[in-house]
């Protein structure tokens, strides 16, 4: 008989590189989450300015999914009569949180080999409010809600109050439920 154990001295380099990856991932996506909090904050009065500058007293954003698949089912802006009214069609600046992955010259590490990493930055760029509205919408119910779409799904609203300068969601959440029974005579 003869003994087939090891006694591991490192890990592979695969598993390390693996562990190197998902690390910069983790800490890239944590940044990135903290740009996007911090953007909303100081954009927020852009976008609120802007409607009020065209009239609009409130946006609703009506979402429905399920089965994995979700999507924003309509964008309606009212006016202070409670009528619906155009959102403006001019492109406008307004800044984003980005996150890209970056390759580089594979390199030996510590940790492992590392041919990747991730840039977080802010850039700012024209676009036409009702984007800027569904991209506020998805990344507000991705933070409370995640996978809100997934298996009997969700739907709701998702109003943009321009007086107070506030945005509120309104989600349903959609589930199957089983009785079950047994009878014997």
């Amino acid at each position: 008989m003869s003994d087939h154990s090891t006694t591991p001295t490192a890990e592979p380099a695969s598993v390390a590189t693996a562990t190197a990856l998902i690390a910069d991932y983790t800490e890239a996506h944590t940044e990135f989450q903290k740009l996007q909090i911090s953007i909303l904050r100081k954009a927020k009065p852009i976008l609120f300015g802007a409607l009020k500058a065209a009239g609009i007293t409130r946006v609703t954003v009506t979402f429905d999914g399920y089965g994995d698949s979700g999507q924003i089912e309509s964008v309606e802006a009212y006016d202070a009569e409670k009528q619906p009214i155009d959102l403006p069609a001019e492109p406008m600046p307004y800044p984003f949180a980005t996150m890209e992955e970056r390759y580089e010259p594979c390199s030996e590490t510590p940790s492992g080999q590392r041919c990747a990493g991730y840039e977080v930055q802010e850039i700012e760029k024209s676009s036409l409010i009702q984007d800027i509205i569904e991209e506020i919408f998805w990344e507000f119910i991705g933070e409370k809600h995640d996978g809100w779409e997934n298996n009997d799904g969700g739907f709701g609203e998702c109003g943009f109050d321009v007086e107070s300068e506030t945005i509120r969601l309104e989600m349903n959440e959609r589930y199957t439920e089983t009785n079950y029974y047994e009878h014997e005579m």
